[in-house]
């Protein structure tokens, strides 16, 4: 058997252009489903007026609608691995626009609950994060710019919408206006149906088995609670930021433009972050976008203590523009951080359930802000709350991992694991280089050599006052080649696994072609 290339490891949809036309097509339509639901903010005020309410209860709605956006993927990724993108484009679709339309007939606010919620979140939710995953299954090379292209969807929603929105507002009032969104959301899930394509089905071991498993990683939960911080304090944010300025003394207009800068400057931060996560390690830039937000929070609370109109605007730009960059980085790197971490078995799952995660901070940071507002009588004090929760996630995300899990399921982007020539008959199994306990784990260079000297080494027969010398040893076929040891898959297959995977040999550990696999920025 001769050695297999990596050109031959890898599928051939892996990295195409029919990927990369999928990839936009995504982009477009989460740039609907985020767009239509961050448009919240600009119909917020005038809801709270007509509906005589404050603040508080109104951000119920959007935090009902993100929770169920986001953690609906918890049902979605499940779904998306077993039918595929197009069923849950269609029912999702439909839920999204029905809720939208039906929500501009409402008389009462707790049908605004029911209908938006249901309706834009957990319809957008069907189909939101089952495209991200449906993107990382597109490509190897290429994953952390295609994830970042599909993320710049939710960054041009935020840009164009609400300042849309706001002219919708002006001009027909909230409840035209969110017919007017109904129909060009109908308009972009029609152009997403023809243009977004399923890869083809590789297989990559056993899902459940592998799920159940990246369950009990310490990286898994690492990412999963900082994703909630991060998303009480930007979602929170991003639903309130507009009252929140007006109420400062910013006019309503300009009000409006800081959340065009969010969407703009979270664009710079997907295409810029993303675009160095092969050289710098896309978990290294997860943990720097993370930690622009308590940075931003920090300005912000000072525009709070600035009088001079034109000194706080300015500051509210700078915060609007460092709190974009890092949602946006943050958001752009999760699917290929998922994927480099956890590799792509059950990858719907997965991110499914960091979704949810989001979902659940979704649903806490709006009302919290709300409410805090309404109690306090000011911005400052929910501003000053929600820049101690940012900095809670990062400090809970920094001890991560930056290489990926030894997990011994087969989860690489190329196929099946290569199988392994039978010996021939009566020949002993290779032997598998094992690290013994106390020693340090072998640099690269050796690692490859053991575990190449280790398949020569055959187990001679030895015969009792034998006296002529052993026979010589039984040719063992070649094998296909398998990703090398490098340091840090030395260092990831070292660290502290049950007692049970212990035996495992490295042939279970990431076989996949060198390019296939992201090194992360390790050196």
């Amino acid at each position: 058997m001769t050695t297999v290339d990596a050109a031959e490891e890898s599928p051939v949809h892996l990295d195409s252009a029919r990927g990369w036309v999928t990839a936009c097509g995504a982009a477009i339509v989460v740039m609907a489903g985020f767009g239509t639901i961050y448009s919240f903010t600009a119909f917020a005020n005038d809801m709270a007026e007509e509906f005589d309410t404050g603040l508080g209860p109104i951000s119920i709605v959007f935090g009902i609608t993100v929770f169920l956006y986001f953690g609906s993927a918890l049902l979605s990724g499940r779904l998306y691995d077993r039918f595929g993108i197009v069923p849950l484009l269609i029912v999702g679709g439909v839920l999204f626009v029905g809720g939208l339309v039906a929500t501009s007939y409402v008389s009462v606010l707790w049908h605004g609950y029911v209908l938006y919620g249901v309706g834009l979140g957990f319809g957008g939710g069907l189909f939101n994060a089952p495209l991200f995953a449906l993107v990382a299954l597109w490509f190897a090379k290429h994953r952390a710019m295609a994830q970042g292209i599909v993320a710049t969807g939710s960054g041009l929603g935020t840009m164009i919408y609400v300042p849309f929105a706001q002219r919708l507002l002006a001009e027909y009032g909230w409840r035209l206006g969110m017919r007017w969104l109904a129909v060009i959301a109908v308009v972009i899930l029609l152009f997403g149906l023809a243009v977004i394509r399923q890869p083809p089905r590789v297989q990559m071991g056993s899902p459940r088995r592998h799920l159940s498993l990246v369950l009990r990683t310490a990286a898994f939960w690492q990412m999963g609670t900082s994703g909630i911080f991060f998303t009480i304090a930007v979602i929170g944010t991003i639903g309130l930021i507009i009252p929140f300025s007006i109420d400062d003394g910013v006019e309503e207009l300009a009000a409006g433009w800081l959340v065009f800068a969010v969407g703009l400057s979270s664009i710079v931060g997907r295409l810029a972050l993303t675009s160095l996560a092969r050289p710098l390690g896309s978990v290294r830039l997860l943990k720097i976008a993370f930690s622009g937000l308590p940075v931003a929070y920090t300005i912000w609370f000072i525009t709070t203590r600035v009088d001079a109109p034109g000194t706080k605007y300015v500051l509210l730009v700078v915060f609007a523009s460092v709190l974009g960059v890092s949602y946006g980085g943050f958001v752009a790197l999760l699917g290929d951080v998922t994927a480099h971490l956890f590799g792509l078995a059950s990858i719907g799952a997965v991110v499914g359930i960091f979704f949810f995660f989001s979902g659940t901070g979704a649903l806490i940071g709006p009302p919290l802000l709300g409410f805090t507002h309404d109690a306090s009588g000011g911005v400052g004090v929910p501003i000053l709350m929600v820049g101690v929760i940012a900095l809670a996630g990062v400090l809970v995300l920094l001890p991560m991992t930056r290489h990926p899990l030894a997990l011994p399921t087969y989860i690489g982007p190329g196929g099946p694991p290569p199988t392994l020539a039978a010996p021939a008959a009566g020949a002993p199994r290779p032997l598998a280089p094992v690290r013994l306990p106390g020693t340090a784990p072998a640099p690269a260079a050796a690692g490859v050599a053991a575990s190449a000297a280790a398949r020569t080494v055959q187990r001679l027969p030895v015969t009792a006052g034998a006296t002529a010398p052993s026979p010589a040893p039984t040719a063992i076929p070649a094998v296909p080649r398998v990703r090398p040891l490098d340091d840090g898959l030395v260092a990831a297959m070292s660290q502290p696994r049950s007692a049970a995977l212990q035996d495992a040999p490295p042939e279970v550990f990431w076989p996949v072609a060198d390019e296939a696999v992201s090194s992360n920025g390790q050196s």
